[in-house]
């Protein structure tokens, strides 16, 4: 072959091939001829696709809030390895008779494994995802196909119910656990206040009224009882006054007698029933003055008052009758007084004066007595007060630390109750397929052609191998051929110029010659 010029022309290895042309086509036609041959001996490969589409939740997340927050292509994720596991396809394998050309071959292990890969489950797009399976028989692709679409859906509603159970679970477990502490801290609580009763926080107002109208009523019994001393002290003078006066009154008339016809002599002394009615009516206008009609000195005040008026009433009363008994004395010894001067209205008098003495002073010791008895009580009340209110700060302490820990609890709580009723209803969603779901949007169909081999494909392979094959063999044929087919040649193979050429005639251009 003499084409060994440095330039390129296209024509020469345009006219090369169709020189040696069936060095193409028959390496070409019997390449594809064998590819065809292979793909009618290769065993048949169907494969069967089926959509299943996220539906989202029907009912808006402003009403219910589902408990499965993730994303489906996550627990995508988990329903395949849950799927995928050996158990569900042994499972498959046995329903469906699969692979059973190969039990005596491969184990059911390996069958297993073989099975994993011909599956294919592809997210499409954020709500979509399929599954595909890859098998010799098309019918059996087909419900293999749907039978795995079918597990996926079963399985996220399990998945779904099982975490929605389990939230539920939990939630009551955590929602007891905290209404046992809560009772507790109640409890607690409760005892705490019964125990520190009239010196908690809220009633320390309460208890400074109280100690200062204590207080108040201790100063007034107080000066009650200094009053009353007051008055026996002066009502003890007074009758002894009397009582001498009566004795140096008898000493008189025994030593000289009035005169015949002389009047007896007036005493001329107040009451003192009436003296002390007087003085606490006069200490009732001024307490009525400083205080409202139900204070408790005022009512004090009152109910002396009305004792004494009863006593002056009782004492008017006696008086009376000892005076009718005392004027109708037997004759005989009205006539021995007469006769020595004495005066039976004014010893009457005195004795009666002296007699009402001794009833006030044992009035008024049983009033000290009393008063005496109202003042250790009233201290042993403000004590008692005091001592609430000095422990008031220290118990106000003890219930913010109660309180605090009883509020976070009734906050936990509360929270629970909240997240319990929340869900409660994701839990019904679930039941009532109201939330997210997998729906087949695409059912799997029995496939028409084979997956693989593919025709095409292997087809086109085998055209260009045919091809490389064929232009092989005329390269090399070429290269064993010395004779010369253009001018070219022999110019370089001669490495003379030509000067002229004759042109091949065919036949019927000779004849025509």
């Amino acid at each position: 072959m003499g084409n060994n010029g440095k330039s390129f022309d296209f024509q020469i290895y345009f006219k090369m091939g169709l020189r040696r042309k069936w060095y193409i086509i028959v390496p070409f036609v019997l390449s594809v001829i064998i590819s065809f041959g292979v793909y009618k001996n290769l065993p048949k490969e169907y494969r069967a696709n089926t959509v299943i589409l996220v539906r989202a939740q029907r009912v808006a997340e402003a009403y219910v809030r589902a408990t499965i927050v993730e994303p489906a292509s996550d627990r995508l994720n988990t329903i395949s390895q849950e799927i995928l596991s050996r158990t569900r396809l042994e499972r498959i394998i046995k329903e469906f008779n699969l692979y059973s050309d190969k039990g005596n071959e491969l184990r059911l292990e390996e069958i297993v494994e073989m099975m994993k890969k011909k599956i294919e489950v592809k997210v499409r797009r954020p709500d979509a995802f399929s599954i595909s399976f890859e098998g010799r028989d098309p019918e059996t692709v087909m419900n293999v196909t749907n039978k795995l679409a079918s597990m996926f859906i079963e399985e996220n509603l399990k998945l779904r119910e099982s975490k929605v159970e389990g939230t539920s679970q939990f939630i009551n477990r955590e929602l007891q656990t905290v209404e046992v502490a809560l009772k507790k801290k109640d409890e607690m609580l409760r005892r705490y206040k019964e125990k520190n009763l009239g010196q908690l926080p809220q009633q320390l107002d309460a208890n400074l009224r109280l100690l200062d109208r204590l207080q108040e009523q201790y100063r007034t019994t107080s000066e009650n009882l200094r009053a009353a001393e007051d008055r026996m002290v002066l009502l003890q003078s007074q009758m002894e006054q009397k009582m001498d006066e009566h004795s140096e009154r008898k000493r008189s008339l025994a030593t000289a007698p009035p005169k015949k016809g002389q009047a007896p002599r007036e005493l001329g002394l107040e009451d003192p029933l009436v003296t002390q009615l007087n003085a606490l009516r006069r200490s009732l206008a001024d307490a009525e003055a400083k205080y409202t009609g139900n204070h408790p000195d005022v009512a004090d005040l009152r109910r002396k008052i009305a004792d004494l008026v009863s006593k002056v009433k009782k004492q008017d009363e006696e008086r009376e009758r000892r005076l009718r008994d005392l004027k109708e004395p037997s004759g005989d010894l009205d006539a021995d007084r007469n006769s020595a001067g004495f005066s039976p209205d004014l010893e009457l008098a005195t004795e009666k004066l002296i007699f009402q003495y001794k009833a006030q002073l044992t009035d008024i010791q049983g009033d000290m007595r009393r008063f005496k008895g109202e003042l250790e009580s009233l201290k042993a009340e403000i004590a008692v007060y005091q001592r609430r209110i000095e422990d008031t700060p220290k118990i106000e302490q003890d219930m913010v630390n109660l309180m605090r820990d009883y509020d976070l609890l009734k906050g936990q709580y509360q929270s629970l109750m909240d997240k319990k009723y929340q869900a409660q209803m994701a839990e019904n969603l679930e039941r009532k397929q109201q939330s997210e779901q997998f729906l087949v949007l695409d059912p799997a169909r029995c496939p028409e052609k084979p997956f693989k081999p593919n025709l095409p494909s292997l087809l086109a392979m085998g055209a260009f191998f045919g091809l490389v094959i064929g232009l092989g063999l005329t390269w090399f044929r070429e290269s064993l051929d010395r004779s010369f087919y253009e001018v070219s040649d022999v110019e370089n193979y001669l490495k003379l110029p030509v000067v002229a050429t004759i042109l091949s005639l065919n036949g019927e251009e000779k004849k025509a010659a």
